[in-house]
This record gives C-alpha cells, sequence and structure tokens, in this order.
C-alpha cells in the first residue's frame, strides 16, 4: 500500500488507556490505491471510536457518506447512500504467526508495534456497504436515469404481457370449461 494511506493508521502506543475519537474522509484517492475497486467516485465520512481501556482494544467504525455506483436497471451511475457500524477488536500477541491470521474481525499487534493499520478495514467495510441491488428511489424520474434504457425495459415489458392470440383463444376454452 502506499504512503499515502499512513494517516488510516492508529497510533495506539503513545495513547492513554481511555477513549479515543479518529475522523477520516475517504475519496476517490483512498481507492485509487487499491486495485480492482468497485468505488471511482464517493464521499464518506469515517468516524473511528478506539477504546484502550481494556483488552482486546475495541475499534467501532461509523461510516456514512455518498458512493457512486452502477443502476442494476438502466446502468447510469447514481448517488447511492451509506450508513454502516462495524466493529473490530485489536489484541496483544507475541508469536508473529498470529500477526498474519486473517481474522474478519481480530488484528493481533506486537507489543512493540507503534500503530494498528485499519486502511483495509475502511476499504473492506465500504464495499460491504454497498447494497446488494443499487435502483434509485424513483426509477425513471431522476436525473440520473438513462431514459433511452429505460424506455427499451418498458417496451420490452410491454411485448412480455402481450399475450399471443394462440393462448387466449385456450384461456377462453378453459374458462368455459371451469
Amino acid at each position: 500500500m502506499s504512503d499515502s494511506l499512513q494517516e488510516y493508521k492508529i497510533p495506539h502506543a503513545g495513547l492513554k488507556k481511555e477513549i479515543h475519537e479518529f475522523s477520516y474522509e475517504l475519496n476517490e484517492a483512498f481507492f485509487a490505491s487499491f486495485e480492482n475497486s468497485l468505488i471511482n467516485q464517493c464521499n464518506i465520512q469515517v468516524n473511528v471510536t478506539f477504546d484502550k481501556r481494556q483488552e482486546p482494544y475495541t475499534i467501532e467504525i461509523d461510516l456514512d457518506g455518498t458512493i457512486w455506483s452502477d443502476c442494476d436497471r438502466c446502468t447510469a451511475s447514481i448517488p447511492v447512500t451509506i450508513h454502516s457500524s462495524y466493529t473490530i477488536y485489536a489484541k496483544y500477541t507475541v508469536d508473529e504467526a498470529m500477526k498474519e491470521m486473517d481474522d474478519p474481525e481480530i488484528i493481533y499487534i506486537a507489543k512493540d508495534d507503534q500503530y494498528i493499520d485499519i486502511t483495509q478495514f475502511l476499504y473492506d467495510f465500504v464495499h460491504l456497504s454497498i447494497p446488494v441491488h443499487v435502483i434509485c428511489d424513483k426509477p425513471g424520474k431522476t436525473e440520473y436515469c438513462d431514459m433511452e434504457i429505460i424506455g427499451l425495459l418498458e417496451e420490452q415489458h410491454k411485448e412480455e404481457n402481450t399475450i399471443d392470440p394462440r393462448w387466449e383463444g385456450l384461456d377462453k376454452l378453459k374458462d368455459k370449461l371451469n
């Protein structure tokens, strides 16, 4: 990872045993540091609460902001609001192998580590906050909608709902029998 991501490390070594607050803003530059990121445009406010009063340390991450994603209906780029909260834990370890463990909720740190790196967690949590289905609030009625695609979809919907005359005759026969 690049040096531009240094600010997303919590300097826990010099902090008192109390609750600490950190704020970050994630934008396109943050996501450009990762390969194959799904996010090209965003504005996300991150509030981190680091509780160092007892081990394991608790790190609460609150995400609030907007990302731009492709609409599943018309494929236009639309703003998607995200609000999510996640909790991870930091534990001391003397075993170097433990530091390399890929645990989704626990960061293992050595006693002599100066920082807790939450960069990858921020990246992952924002991606996990993207809804499975991305559709605008009022399909076809927003400034973002691709009206050409919406028109084609409506035309296709009408064609699918048109009953073949052969089936229409069979439906009449079925109704007479019932």
